[in-house]
């Protein structure tokens, strides 16, 4: 497993990033909820082992307890699983087409893009080609997120 300054390093690259926080403020997570899910799937993809909640707390950005960490995590996990629920109800009583997903996986395809394009760059990095996809990506974000986007087919 990686240190616990390069988790948090990893952690913090996630908050700081403007794609996140715009998805981040538009999703039905909390930014504690967002932390301790991200923070429970990054230990367990680079450790080994099984990493107790104990030892995950130590990389919230405030301190918890054990029992804290674990209903907020169960609180993100819900919320994420009722999420896809949701779409998948809407899409079962004809809200969306036949294609219900089109649109969001050519979303999600611009930020797999603008993600390569970071990882790329590596210090060499071009504000202008960021600003361009973040732009892109805040259009297309803020156009599938219209109340109006919502209407029976």
């Amino acid at each position: 497993m990686k240190s616990i300054e390069e988790t948090q390093i990893m952690i913090q690259k996630a908050f700081q990033d403007p794609i996140t926080d715009l998805l981040l403020k538009n999703s039905n997570l909390t930014k504690t909820q967002f932390e301790t899910l991200m923070i429970d799937l990054l230990i367990d993809v680079m450790s080994d082992e099984k990493v107790p909640f104990k030892e995950k707390t130590i990389f919230r950005t405030h301190k918890v307890s054990r029992g804290s960490f674990s209903r907020t995590l169960s609180q993100a996990r819900h919320r994420v699983i009722s999420s896809i629920f949701t779409i998948v109800l809407l899409s079962y009583v004809g809200v969306y087409d036949s294609k219900p997903f089109e649109e969001y996986e050519n979303l999600a395809e611009k930020l797999r893009e603008y993600l390569t394009a970071i990882e790329k760059s590596g210090t060499s990095h071009s504000p202008s080609i960021y600003r361009r996809i973040e732009e892109e990506l805040i259009v297309g974000i803020e156009a599938l997120s219209r109340p109006t986007k919502l209407k029976v087919v």
